[in-house]
């Protein structure tokens, strides 16, 4: 439809101005495509292996067997209880956040919305909490979907916070909230790992008025290694008492079905705010955009409800992360690759390949990168060393996907420096270990004269 004194956008696509916007960042999913449409298995052997998405698969194998004993029920094939989630789902949700997140006031069920999954939930908080003039404060690096969760539809900004050089800061040490301070005066001027942290994060938002969101979604996928036994343990926002802290309208917590169940493609989330109601009401009207299935509501509930499996699951996925992140980094560590030391939780380690990819960051030549291609032919050691940190990322990529292998890099992650990949290891020992040896075919190509 068109207004009668605006003019149809460029390119005869007769788009909205928001829909033109949204052009080239839809250009951005192309490459992620490509790896999730030819991925490796038994059968496909030649496919990608990816060592870059957040997924958790050490437990699908399980997880299939377990809800193909779930059955589906005609009811299922309803509407159901509506679009923000069966009182059942929630019922067995408000359980679990009362179980293993020890909770200062117990979570309710009239406290939560359900969600077609987690960038789903940011999205319906960021059409709820902010106008297209605001923006959301997110400690870089971070993770590339908030991009499109903020501003595809409710085009609310994202401000990235710098940490300073990429693992010199802990974004939960409390001097982060110094930076966060400095980067909300900065764009005022322009128009968990610990308690005392976080509580210093929510003086930091009461100051100010704004929303504090708490994600969540890695809570249970906590873990210890032998080099890393005294890590402390995870912390939700829920157990704060907020009382003379922050007002407790301000806080809201989004978890999610994809990360601690290891079901990222049945996208359900949940939003968890205890006492902004008027919030609550407000993304009630459009959550029928974002309905989640009731197949995947009934599945959750029946999981959920079986406390002695969810034991099980917990226990178990937390020891083979454990595994996977000392595979990894024994293999980063064996080849001089420096990585942030100390993790304990979630799917994958954030690694510093510039010094194996010889960057030089004193060399970048403008001249020299506008004469080289990466489409075709042979780019030769002495030029690599020549080209800009974002060139010489786009071709270790490029060479990665033609071994088999994806690990992602930094520029999807607002990382403060080139030669920064994110490698994830959650996965079963021997694919892992089949995408590593990928990535040294590549390693050591790249050492040679010439690639092509």
């Amino acid at each position: 439809m068109l207004s009668a004194n605006e003019p149809t956008t460029a390119a005869g696509s007769n788009l909205s101005i928001r829909g033109e916007a949204n052009v080239e960042a839809g250009e951005k999913w192309e490459n992620l495509v490509e790896v999730l449409g030819n991925v490796y298995t038994a059968s496909n052997p030649n496919g990608i292996i990816s060592l870059g998405v957040a997924e958790n698969s050490l437990f699908h194998t399980e997880l299939a067997e377990y809800f193909t004993k779930v059955p589906i029920q005609p009811a299922h094939f309803t509407y159901g209880s509506g679009p923000w989630g069966s009182p059942a789902l929630r019922s067995a949700l408000a359980n679990l956040f009362n179980d293993h997140f020890k909770p200062f006031r117990s979570v309710e069920p009239t406290q939560m919305i359900v969600a077609s999954g987690v960038s789903a939930v940011v999205d319906l908080v960021a059409f709820a909490t902010a106008d297209l003039s605001d923006g959301f404060l997110i400690g870089r690096p971070l993770y590339t979907g908030f991009l499109a969760d903020l501003n595809a539809r409710s085009k609310v900004m994202l401000l990235p916070v710098s940490c300073g050089d990429e693992g010199a800061m802990d974004p939960m040490d409390e001097e982060m909230v110094e930076c966060f301070e400095k980067e909300f005066e900065r764009q005022k001027e322009k128009g968990v790992k610990s308690v005392s942290t976080i509580k210093a994060y929510l003086r930091f938002c009461q100051k100010h008025q704004i929303h504090f969101i708490s994600d969540e979604v890695y809570a249970l996928s906590t873990f210890s290694t032998p080099t890393n036994t005294t890590s402390q343990p995870f912390v939700s926002v829920l157990s704060i008492d907020l009382r003379d802290l922050i007002d407790s309208r301000l806080v809201h917590l989004v978890y999610g079905m994809s990360k601690d169940f290891s079901s990222n493609g049945f996208r359900a989330g949940v939003l968890v705010s205890q006492s902004n109601f008027d919030m609550m009401r407000s993304i009630k009207s459009v959550a029928v955009f974002n309905w989640c299935s009731s197949i995947v509501d009934n599945l959750w509930t029946t999981l959920l409800n079986d406390k002695p499996f969810v034991q099980y699951y917990i226990s178990e996925n937390q020891k083979r992360l454990g595994e996977g992140y000392a595979q990894v980094t024994s293999w980063l560590a064996q080849r001089g690759i420096e990585y942030v030391r100390g993790g304990n939780s979630g799917f994958f380690v954030w690694a510093d390949f510039s010094r194996v990819l010889g960057m030089n960051t004193q060399a970048d030549s403008e001249d020299m990168m506008e004469n080289l291609s990466l489409e075709n032919g042979e780019v030769s050691q002495m030029a690599r060393s020549t080209m800009k940190g974002n060139k010489l990322d786009a071709l270790f990529q490029k060479q990665l996907i033609r071994e088999g292998v994806y690990i992602a890099s930094g520029n999807s992650f607002f990382a403060e420096r080139n030669g920064w990949y994110r490698v994830t290891f959650s996965m079963p020992s021997n694919l892992l270990e089949i995408g590593l040896q990928r990535v040294d075919l590549v390693l050591k190509a790249w050492k040679g004269d010439s690639i092509t």
